[in-house]
């Protein structure tokens, strides 16, 4: 008959085995979750896809963001309404570090742009740039901690947010890497592709009246998670010389509610570039000057959501309002001096 202290010592070896097998279980998927991260982030260098840009000179105008200027504001409208070329370089998780970083990057091997066009986000403050999209820089490594380290004992579960992050990106790339082998071209790694992309036709929106409650999201203050990289790219323009065009696009009428801070929002950045004699802030997300409410024009957006971002449709009427603008700043207008609405 087994005793009670031999009892206990067996629980206590299975409890043992149990947590040591869970722990490297752990390691074991966190260790595969990173380099499957690390693999599918090793897209073309950078600079091997800037240095097969044609015409290098031709290009005049650069717009920079995340994904809400990757659909909303394109180089095809503005070279066929003002015959200008722009190269853009915008998709989910560029935020103000790797935005600052390809600055840099453009100025040295396509040149300075005599414009900006820089898109601003409700949540950029707060908003870190992918580490897998840093590495195209070179000079990001991981950041996850070895998965040998002691501490925290479950990695998975100490890193969620981060593991989270991961797999979406992980399924994005390899949707992306399946759209390429079925001979449909990224606009993301494809300069030409970037240039004739002109919005997702599509709207993911169910309209509904507004719910009695819904959750309300407040501006990411200044500096947050990145903010310094927003001041040094306005001293490397100020520097540069170049025209800076800050555009906040239209979000859909549920996100703008959801965005109850939107004018102090605008405000912070306008006192932001307060010193910025080049800089024109242009805040599209009020509805007296962009019909928010038409769902057709938005891609996704709802009640609780800070983020939105403008459906084809939607793109082309924002056009008839935005390329106006753009044409007088790119005539040499002022802050001061255009007209009482762009203010």
């Amino acid at each position: 008959m087994m005793t009670p202290r031999a009892g206990w010592m067996r629980i206590g070896r299975a409890g043992l085995v149990f947590v040591l097998t869970l722990v490297v279980l752990d390691r074991a998927f966190f260790a595969a979750l990173d380099w499957t991260y690390r693999s599918v982030e090793r897209n073309p260098e950078l600079r091997q896809k800037l240095e097969g840009v044609k015409n290098k000179s031709a290009y005049q105008w650069l717009i920079l963001g995340t994904s809400r200027m990757f659909e909303d504001v394109h180089p095809s409208f503005i070279g066929q309404s003002l015959g200008i070329k722009a190269f853009k370089e915008a998709s989910k998780g560029k935020s103000l570090l790797y935005n600052y970083e390809f600055y840099r990057l453009y100025s040295e091997m396509i040149g300075k742009p005599r414009v900006v066009i820089y898109g601003l986000d409700y949540f950029m403050f707060g908003y870190p740039s992918d580490p897998g999209l840093m590495r195209r820089f070179g000079t990001a490594g991981s950041t996850a901690p070895k998965p040998l380290s002691l501490w925290p004992p479950l990695l998975m579960i100490a890193h969620k947010d981060a593991n989270e992050r991961a797999v979406m990106r992980i399924l994005e790339q390899l949707q992306s890497r399946l759209t390429s082998a079925m001979g449909e071209i990224n606009p993301e790694n494809n300069v030409d592709a970037m240039e004739a992309y002109v919005g997702d036709p599509v709207s993911k929106i169910v309209e509904r009246p507004a719910p009695a409650r819904f959750d309300t999201v407040p501006y990411s203050r200044f500096p947050g998670s990145e903010g310094e990289y927003f001041t040094k790219l306005l001293r490397a323009w100020q520097d540069d010389g170049v025209r800076v065009v800050l555009v906040y696009p239209p979000d859909y009428i549920a996100t703008h509610r959801t965005n109850f801070e939107h004018d102090a929002f605008i405000a912070e950045v306008k006192r932001l570039t307060a010193d910025c004699t080049l800089c024109v802030v242009l805040d599209y997300g009020d509805p007296l000057r962009f019909p928010l409410s038409t769902a057709a024009y938005f891609r996704d957006g709802d009640y609780g959501n800070s983020n939105s971002h403008l459906s084809k449709q939607g793109v082309e009427a924002f056009n008839r309002v935005l390329l106006p603008d753009l044409k007088r700043i790119a005539a040499g207008y002022r802050e001061h001096s255009l007209p009482a609405r762009l203010r």
